[in-house]
């Protein structure tokens, strides 16, 4: 039985078990090692946070003296919303369904924080490193032992909410920055568009949003005999069976999402994607749900997409 195969089987067996993502945690940190932050991917985020910084400002250049910003998907390691206040965010707001935060991962990530502010490197990975709020982020780390995680971070005007972003309960025209990192993929197009009708209410006017998306197959980092579009050759009842009951992925293609956020408000800015060869969608045998998009679009295997907020829903 192939790998993935494997994986979804247990995932499925982990979906019906109390406390789920308890033991979810635990098969990601003792058996995939899915959970431990490498240095390279804590460099990862901080390019990511730059790349938001630079898309961001250079719409909004006004922003540069301090911004607001709301994070979907606070995940595991809160690494883009520290460095967002590294560089002068005033607040932010992240949000997950889900409490993944924990004292020790946090420890991890403060220390490569520390660490990179030492021998010099942090700076390179965020030119806008501000050092009083360098300053204060060696204050907050020192106090990593006595205060919740939650706690620690509302220090550096980061405000981690576990509840559901259709309903921020944040005052209207208080935002300027929406941003997620491989999140919504794992989101249906119907509750995306709830999603950015509450993000159109709680945003300053020409409010910017920016989202890094990752369309491959979610099983093809696991398992190296697959390819990047493998969940393409199945039909929606077979990926009901195939797909992960604990981070279902919706398959929705690049096409799907310009959609959404031009039908929600949104002007796309700027679209870049990296794309898989088209050897690679020759040789798949496309489910009937994918026979009618552009084979273009059914290449594409990751997408940063920036996106400005500028006309009334039609």
């Amino acid at each position: 039985m192939p790998h993935w195969l494997i994986k979804t089987a247990i995932h499925r067996t982990i979906s019906l078990l109390p406390q789920r993502q308890k033991w979810n945690e635990l098969f990601q940190e003792r058996v995939t090692k899915s959970l431990n932050l490498a240095p390279g991917g804590f460099e990862a985020r901080l390019d990511a946070c730059r790349r938001y910084l630079d898309e961001f400002l250079q719409l909004s250049p006004e922003c540069e003296k301090g911004f607001t910003a709301v994070e979907l998907g606070t995940g595991w390691y809160p690494t883009v919303p520290i460095g967002l206040y590294l560089c002068g965010a005033t607040e932010i707001w992240s949000f997950d369904i889900d409490p993944l935060l924990r004292r020790d991962r946090l420890k991890v990530l403060l220390n490569y924080f520390l660490e990179y502010d030492r021998n010099g490197t942090l700076p390179k990975f965020l030119p806008r490193l501000r050092p009083e709020r360098m300053a204060q982020l060696r204050q907050t780390a020192a106090k990593v032992d006595t205060l919740t995680p939650a706690e620690l971070l509302a220090e550096l005007k980061i405000h981690v909410r576990i509840r559901d972003a259709r309903s921020t309960e944040l005052p209207p025209q208080s935002v300027d920055l929406f941003f997620s990192y491989s999140v919504l993929e794992y989101v249906p197009a119907a509750i995306q568009l709830e999603l950015y009708a509450e993000f159109r209410r709680v945003a300053k006017a020409q409010a910017v949003m920016i989202h890094f998306i990752n369309l491959k197959d979610q099983y093809c980092n696991f398992d190296r005999s697959l390819t990047p579009l493998n969940c393409l050759k199945y039909s929606n009842r077979a990926w009901r069976w195939l797909d992960s009951p604990m981070i279902p992925q919706t398959r929705l293609r690049i096409s799907d999402y310009r959609q959404l956020l031009i039908k929600s408000g949104f002007e796309i800015k700027r679209e870049v994607n990296t794309s898989a060869p088209a050897e690679m969608l020759q040789q798949i045998k496309l489910a009937p749900e994918f026979q009618a998009y552009a084979p273009e679009d059914l290449r594409v295997i990751t997408t940063w997409l920036t996106t400005r907020l500028v006309s009334e829903v039609v």
